[in-house]
């Protein structure tokens, strides 16, 4: 026990879990937590951003490019809400982030007396986009709510939040010493339930897999599992790198829409199996199996067959013992399915280099001059649409993406998360000329802390989707879509930001040697015409 105010237990508590770097803008409810952390400098790295916004993306660029706890900062109110979209893509993708938002005094919440910076009712808002959320009333609560934030992150809960009001971080209290906190063991699947599912998937003639986020850590067992079963592995966004895109059987949503009319039984690892049951259906006679830690999922579309609420790398190992121990496939229908799926995806290959053959010079140029172990952030905007189809990952959390939250313009703030947990591997923000201007101020905060990433914007001076839509699906009735830019190799510049500008496929591939080479942040501006639309294949 020793005597500490509420801000330096919660920076004990950053100490105590490991936290290494921390996204954070400060503000007047926020000084005694800032009058702390300025003891903490010799082992703790401050990142100050120009936005709230700013920290709370590069949080989850950390939480999603390590799996590791992103933290971050923010005074709460305007600062607040000006984190939330960040904040509703970690919900939405599960990244591992806390937030660690200001309150105004214990003792105004709730009487509506026109604080600095209070909101109507701050903490139901903080509860509505985390999975876990408390508020500190007294000293004495922050290590235990400290210690319950990065327990729930440890078990895949996320993101949390703790609110820390301004007088409980300035008074002080006996307080004991922080201490790492400890998740409990992952749940292990019922026996009775991997046998009844390895039996179904053993029967299988046409089995099929789909893999989420949430199969992360599982990738050995699954590509025994599917090798085993000649069963493709159908992955989408959070999933992509879980089996890598160059594994014979790894398939996207594209091949997964031609070999769901033929499934007949359906293992689903870790997604929320959205897409493919909205928009294809569940057909009559097909036989589910989904596997998640999260028993919300089982009631969402039509119950499976099979739900096994459990962990998921540890029921892929346990799938695969009883699978490959059962007798050897002996069904001719099976024989020769390999060939089947390679002849799909050389079709499907076609198609996008075909079809989609001004994206895909750009992502192949990606692709040739880049390491396997690169990071590409992948906004809304063309080249990252067909990256999230189109480009060949490895393993997981090297392709990160929005998820099912679409946030536009939040690439290049995550990817200066990414980067300054990841310093020794590139990354790169692909954006369009809307998106990037979200958060292209934040080119202030890569060159105030040396974060080398490269930021890449393609230029055709509008929300360019959104006009392709209003041009060829209603009519010409073109609005709201145009945009005025600045020359973005100059605007680089002016941060002190190293830039380029690139005509064309082969001398983006060039750029991008450039901007490797260099040491701080880099920009390339890549000016485009219009695209063919992706959509009836990234999302059949």
């Amino acid at each position: 026990m020793r005597n500490m105010t509420g801000g330096e237990a919660v920076v004990d508590a950053l100490k105590a879990n490991g936290v290494e770097t921390l996204y954070a803008i400060p503000g007047i409810q926020l000084d005694h937590l800032f009058n702390a952390l300025y003891g903490a400098q010799n082992w703790l790295t401050i990142v100050n951003a120009r936005h709230e916004q700013g920290v709370a993306y590069m949080a989850l660029g950390h939480a999603q490019s390590t799996g590791e706890p992103g933290v971050y900062v923010c005074v709460p109110g305007p600062g607040f809400l000006n984190t939330t979209a960040a904040l509703a893509t970690a919900y939405a993708v599960r990244a591992p982030v806390l937030a660690l938002i200001g309150q105004i005094a214990s003792t105004a919440i709730g009487v509506g007396g026109g604080e600095l910076h209070e909101l109507p009712d701050q903490t139901a808002m903080v509860k509505g986009l985390t999975r876990w959320s408390g508020i500190a009333r007294t000293p004495e609560e922050i290590p235990a709510l400290m210690e319950t934030a990065f327990a729930k992150l440890k078990a895949g809960i996320a993101p949390v939040a703790v609110e820390l009001p301004a007088d409980v971080l300035l008074a002080a209290a006996e307080l004991p010493a922080a201490r790492a906190a400890v998740a409990a063991p992952p749940r292990a699947p019922i026996a009775h339930a991997v046998t009844r599912a390895a039996a179904l998937l053993a029967q299988a003639k046409a089995p099929l897999i789909f893999v989420g986020s949430g199969a992360y850590g599982g990738e050995p067992a699954l590509a025994r599992l599917a090798e085993h079963l000649e069963a493709p592995v159908v992955a989408h966004l959070q999933g992509r790198g879980v089996l890598p895109s160059t594994h014979p059987l790894a398939v996207g949503f594209a091949e997964g829409q031609r070999l769901w009319a033929e499934a007949d039984v359906v293992l689903a690892v870790g997604t929320r199996f959205h897409e493919a049951r909205r928009n294809w259906g569940e057909r009559a006679g097909m036989r589910v199996i989904r596997v998640d830690t999260d028993p919300a999922q089982f009631a969402r579309g039509t119950p499976p067959e099979i739900a096994i609420e459990a962990d998921a790398p540890l029921t892929l190992a346990a799938l695969v013992e009883v699978v490959e121990a059962g007798p050897a496939k002996t069904d001719p229908t099976r024989i020769g399915r390999a060939d089947a799926i390679a002849a799909l995806k050389a079709e499907i290959a076609e198609a996008f280099a075909t079809r989609l053959a001004p994206q895909m010079a750009y992502v192949r140029a990606l692709r040739e001059v880049l390491p396997a172990e690169a990071r590409i952030v992948a906004d809304y905007t063309q080249i990252g649409y067909v990256s999230t189809g189109a480009f060949d990952v490895a393993a997981p959390r090297l392709l990160l993406t929005p998820g099912y939250q679409g946030t536009l313009g939040f690439a290049y703030a995550t990817a200066l998360g990414a980067k300054s947990a990841n310093p020794e591997v590139p990354v790169v923000a692909l954006c369009g000329d809307g998106g990037f201007l979200f958060t292209g101020n934040e080119l202030a905060t890569a060159v105030q802390h040396g974060i080398g990433a490269i930021g890449v914007v393609f230029v055709d001076g509008a929300y360019g989707n959104v006009r392709r839509m209003q041009e060829d699906l209603y009519g010409g009735k073109v609005v709201a879509t145009g945009l005025t830019n600045p020359d973005f190799v100059r605007y680089a510049e002016s941060f002190g930001a190293k830039a380029r500008r690139a005509e064309g496929p082969e001398a983006f591939a060039q750029a991008l040697r450039w901007a490797m080479e260099q040491t701080g942040p880099t920009l390339i501006e890549v000016p485009v015409s219009k695209f063919p639309s992706p959509w009836d294949l990234l999302e059949p």
